[in-house]
């Protein structure tokens, strides 16, 4: 059966243009403040936290050097002019300040097992979520800081053809989604009967998708570059997919299989008598 796509053009490109715009307007602004929100949590609080805990699970330390340092982390970040709520992740407060609340316990009673359970979670937890912080804030930040190296070298026709070719990369990307969930909406309009679109349109927003599909491919190749100084992860792609889409099933996944091994973990500095300490 021959379809007459034309006459639903004007329909498509309304929706598209309509969509495009707003979507590329509302992105813009939460970018750019994305983009300053994360340069003032990595320079105030995911840097010097993440290089202090750096310091800390190094395994050139003294026992009694560590403690002095976990007693001098707790303090800064406990204080009452602390700035660790730009970290702007209840998750990763909770499991700082429950922590704390171990800490503070084991400075108490000074028993090897609440040492080993209060470093097992320090190292493989909370450093675990700071770190992963601070590599996706600067991932953000710079992301595209190799990518503008490499083409500023370039003589001018060059420099116009990648940034063409990665302008068409990611167009092609955003009509996707955009196609998918026009497939999507007016599929549903179809099966059920509702008539929301035109008769039939579902069967042009699936051949618009898989237009945009086959040009997303074939720009892959011309795009190798930009993909791969834009990308500074070393996971495999199934992770990076499941990183984005479901963060907290890939955490559930990697625990299940996650042994508290406590043979790693550094001896507790055995306090000797009238040694003074630092109060938290």
């Amino acid at each position: 059966m021959d379809m007459d796509f034309t006459k639903y053009l004007p329909v498509v490109a309304a929706v598209l243009s309509a969509t495009l715009g707003y979507g590329f307007g509302v992105r813009t602004k939460k970018n750019d403040r994305l983009i300053q929100f994360t340069q003032e949590n990595l320079k105030e609080v995911y840097s010097p936290m993440y290089h202090e805990m750096k310091k800390l699970v190094s395994d050139s330390l003294t026992y009694k050097f560590r403690e002095e340092l976990l007693d001098a982390f707790f303090k800064k970040y406990l204080s009452s002019d602390t700035s660790i709520y730009k970290l702007g992740n209840l998750e990763l407060l909770d499991s700082f300040y429950e922590l704390s609340n171990k800490y503070r316990q084991f400075k108490k009673i000074r028993e090897e097992e609440l040492w080993k359970e209060f470093w097992w979670e320090f190292e493989n937890n909370l450093f675990y979520k700071v770190e992963e912080g601070y590599r996706n804030s600067t991932n953000l930040l710079y992301r595209d800081f190799k990518w503008q190296q490499y083409i500023q070298t370039k003589p001018y026709w060059m420099k116009a053809y990648f940034e063409s070719m990665k302008f068409l990369f990611v167009t092609a990307k955003g009509l996707n989604a955009i196609s998918f969930l026009l497939v999507y909406f007016s599929g549903c309009s179809e099966l059920f009967g509702l008539g929301i679109f035109p008769e039939d349109f579902w069967k042009l927003s699936l051949f618009i998708l898989g237009l945009s599909i086959l040009a997303t491919t074939l720009l892959l190749l011309p795009n190798a570059h930009y993909n791969s100084l834009s990308s500074n992860s070393k996971d495999s792609f199934i992770r990076l997919v499941m990183k984005k889409l479901f963060p907290k099933m890939l955490v559930k996944w990697d625990r299940l299989f996650i042994k508290k091994d406590y043979d790693k973990v550094p001896k507790m500095h055995e306090k000797q008598l009238f040694e003074d300490g630092i109060n938290m």
